[in-house]
């Protein structure tokens, strides 16, 4: 039995029975599902602050899995420093914070989606963690299906995209983006694991129609992306000559797409639905990226920039003309909060974890989904703000891949 997989001495063989399940719908609410379905009902922005009684059963099954697992909890830490840093750059980010209470609030939040993700990596192996991921996404995918039917009133749009669906969630961006991750996994682990197969088949179906529902144009790319990675590594088992097809196709690839955007930039827009705004991301980012210079090094503090009303972030709502909560890019809100930093660091990390990423695309249990999900966490990173993000499911997902690679590359040495 590997390290992974053995259960801790303290652990009674009922609970290791039901612990996958606790532990997906764990993940399904780390993703903030009830916040925001609350928010729709009562016609708000924000959840009431009532809302976060719904995670102390998430917080009290996580203070009892690090407790029982406490010298592996820390084994798993180790094995991840660079991501351990940037927590605790964020907690620092305290003392010269222009919200001090807002970033120690948020910092704490931080290191509980880390500790969970963390948990997933050194409980289980590639195949037992991706069946408790998809199994967070069944819970997901049918909670969306039934509010945009039975409650089209909170789970569509109205006002802003009429008609789109935003399924749990406020945005139909953030229900495009989640079910986008939703069927790489789920297909993932029809490929993987012979259990439950046709369920994990019609989830990938159902996030992917949930993909199209949301009318999310980034959502779209990001699972033909994921979908797309799984199939070329399925490709590239067949043989070093499709192995070397396949590399050569990607090069290709890249090639074309790098010369469509330098040269021809609207007419990859256009054929995306969009401008070259990218609707209105590039305008928040001219308005915000001004501010960066003001503190380069260390920022405004951890997802502060965004919170005081007469702060920075006051212009920035001034010069887009909308409330606009955050940088809808990865880089620039690390920029903001953590500063040139902040982005060095994870940069370093982010790159460290595809490389590991990269050398895993031909195991048969890692090697189809893995690679998958960080292109498209790394996609995303792009025109989202999903990095060192508290209860962000991209980003726990992100912890938990990252951590188990490094625990992988550990044993390996």
């Amino acid at each position: 039995m590997s390290l992974a997989h053995a259960p801790a001495s303290s652990a009674a063989p009922t609970f290791a029975r039901w612990e996958p399940l606790a532990a997906a719908l764990c993940l399904a609410q780390f993703s903030e599902p009830l916040f925001a379905a609350i928010a729709q009902s009562q016609g708000l922005t924000e959840p009431p602050e009532y809302a976060r009684i719904f995670f102390l059963p998430v917080y009290a099954f996580l203070a009892w899995v690090l407790w029982r697992d406490r010298s592996r909890a820390l084994s798993a830490a180790r094995a991840v420093p660079l991501l351990i840093g940037l927590l605790a750059l964020a907690a620092l980010s305290t003392l010269w914070s222009i919200d001090s209470g807002a970033t120690l609030r948020r910092a704490v939040w931080l290191g509980l989606s880390m500790a969970f993700g963390l948990y997933l990596a050194w409980r289980n192996d590639w195949k037992s963690l991706l069946n408790i991921l998809a199994g967070g996404f069944v819970v997901l995918i049918a909670g969306s299906f039934a509010l945009g039917i039975l409650a089209p009133s909170i789970g569509r749009m109205t006002a802003e995209h009429p008609g789109a669906w935003s399924g749990l969630w406020t945005h139909k961006n953030t229900l495009g983006g989640i079910m986008a991750l939703g069927v790489a996994i789920c297909a993932g682990a029809a490929i993987v694991t012979r259990e439950r197969r046709k369920l994990w088949i019609a989830c990938s179906l159902a996030a992917f129609a949930l993909v199209l529902l949301s009318t999310s144009k980034t959502a779209l790319i990001a699972s033909m992306l994921g979908v797309g990675m799984i199939a070329l590594g399925m490709f590239m088992r067949r043989g070093p000559v499709h192995m070397v097809t396949a590399l050569a196709a990607v090069s290709v690839g890249i090639v074309t797409i790098a010369g469509v955007v330098l040269l021809a930039p609207d007419l990859l827009v256009a054929a995306l639905g969009r401008d070259l705004t990218l609707t209105g991301r590039t305008d928040i980012w001219e308005a915000a990226s001004r501010f960066v210079e003001a503190k380069p090094w260390l920022g405004y503090g951890y997802y502060a920039f965004w919170l005081p009303e007469n702060g920075p972030a006051y212009w920035v709502r001034e010069a887009v003309a909308w409330q606009v909560a955050s940088a809808h890019s990865s880089w620039l809100e690390l920029a903001l909060g953590l500063g040139r930093l902040g982005i060095f660091v994870f940069a370093f990390q982010l790159a460290v974890t595809l490389s590991r990423g990269a050398g895993v695309t031909l195991q048969r249990e890692a090697g189809l989904w893995a690679p998958a999900f960080l292109a498209t966490f790394a996609l995303y990173t792009l025109s989202e703000s999903h990095a060192l993000q508290a209860n962000n499911i991209f980003w726990i997902i992100y912890v938990a891949v990252a951590a188990r690679l490094a625990l992988d590359a550990r044993q390996r040495a």
